[in-house]
């Protein structure tokens, strides 16, 4: 159903697009580690193509398949390793007044 030609597979891709960027939102609120986010990317496709192989019986072997993977791949380990770094990088507030009034 995968492909440029038809409506329904556009709409499957931006489904799968849309799904990359909703689960790099996953990996900023339960990673937290930008180290980690490729790792926890990698892990979910290999699950998705495990799960698609026992579904259907047979092994993907379509290339726009594997083409929307990988897009998808690198698409959620870039915006959620962007986005954890944001928050890893954030400044530490310092205080440095004191905190009674004496």
């Amino acid at each position: 159903i995968l492909g440029f030609s038809t409506p329904p597979g556009r709409l499957s891709m931006m489904a799968f697009i849309l799904n990359a960027l909703t689960c790099a939102l996953g990996l900023l609120y339960f990673i937290r580690r930008g180290k980690q986010c490729l790792d926890f990317t990698v892990t979910v496709h290999f699950f998705h193509l495990l799960g698609c192989w026992i579904y259907n019986s047979h092994f993907p072997s379509t290339l726009t398949w594997w083409l929307v993977q990988i897009v998808c791949t690198a698409l959620m380990a870039a915006i959620g390793e962007y986005l954890c770094m944001r928050i890893e990088l954030r400044e530490i507030p310092l205080n440095s007044a004191p905190k009674s009034n004496v």
